[in-house]
């Protein structure tokens, strides 16, 4: 698969993605936010090890485990899966939706970038630092109606909005420790075994919440949900994103969180009804301009964006 392909997969992934502040949302109207979280990424895990466990029996010389690698696929669990997932759904129950869906996906490459240049020395050339510029300005104007329409909240909404912050450093963290790994292990494979670690974490912090839940009172359209959202929101974007760190590095796969609340806001109005202005509408073409920029080659390219095979 060539580079079209990887932006593709990560375009998909930014629908995913999108679309899960969208449905957790529909979900958090039976149940609470960390039960929603575990029964997201626990149905998740299950089905990521069913697919391991049938490739392993269509292929007996397949490597179902990564090996050498446990204690990586570990901390991505507990950074990526768990520890994200517990600060976003803490700042969703201070702040607004709103608020999290510009800080995080605005945020998160920003700080990838900033994570990669002092960790691993990573250098950008001049038009891919225009083209974030051009992203980042995208994005303010994308979400700034949202933001200034919601004055209310006080100190309450602001612990949430930096609850929202230390998810997006959270998912930079991940973005670049992921890199290490999916260098050396088949990227289904962390993916897949860093949800099981995080969904027990989850689970265990949810347990309480658990065992006063009425599972009677849930229907299959929740259940139904719960499974998109455990298949296409986690086992397959997280697998594509990981595919896209691995193939053109953690710097450029990150500016594709862009994308995430552009679509989310778009599959929100087609579900809930809510439009876009021509303001939103500019945001998002400024966004998509700043990222062909941030992945175009220059004539003069001396040194490769790519370069973070390094360990952190």
């Amino acid at each position: 698969m060539g580079k079209a392909g990887t932006y593709a997969l990560l375009l998909l992934t930014s629908i995913f993605w999108g679309s899960a502040f969208v449905f957790s949302k529909v979900s958090e109207n039976s149940v609470s936010p960390f039960v929603a979280a575990f029964f997201r990424f626990g149905i998740g895990a299950i089905i990521g090890v069913l697919m391991i466990l049938i490739q392993k029996a269509r292929n007996p010389q397949f490597v179902a485990t990564p090996k050498k690698a446990w204690r990586e696929t570990i901390l991505l669990g507990l950074v990526g899966v768990a520890g994200y997932n517990l600060f976003f759904f803490a700042g969703l129950s201070l702040s607004l939706a709103s608020d999290g869906s510009m800080i995080i996906p605005t945020l998160s490459p920003a700080i990838t970038i900033i994570l990669a240049v002092f960790f691993l020395k990573e250098r950008f050339r001049r038009n891919q630092t225009i083209g974030l510029f051009v992203t980042l300005i995208g994005a303010l104007t994308f979400f700034s109606a949202i933001v200034f329409m919601h004055s209310t909240g006080g100190m309450q909404r602001l612990l949430g909005d930096s609850l929202f912050l230390g998810a997006a450093v959270l998912w930079a963290t991940n973005t670049l420790l992921s890199k290490r790994i999916t260098s050396r292990v088949d990227p289904f494979l962390v993916m897949t075994y860093a949800m099981v670690f995080g969904a027990i974490v989850i689970g265990i912090i949810a347990f309480p919440s658990l065992l006063r839940l009425n599972f009677q009172n849930l229907s299959w359209k929740f259940w139904l949900n719960q499974v998109y959202l455990a298949l296409f929101p986690s086992v397959l974007a997280n697998w594509f994103y990981y595919l896209g760190v691995h193939r053109i590095g953690p710097a450029r796969a990150s500016v594709f969180m862009y994308f995430v609340p552009v679509s989310s806001l778009i599959i929100a109005g087609i579900v809930l009804g809510e439009t876009l202005t021509i303001t939103q509408f500019l945001g998002a073409a400024l966004m998509m301009l700043g990222v062909w920029m941030v992945n175009r080659k220059g004539k003069n390219q001396n040194v490769e964006t790519d370069q973070v095979s390094r360990a952190i």
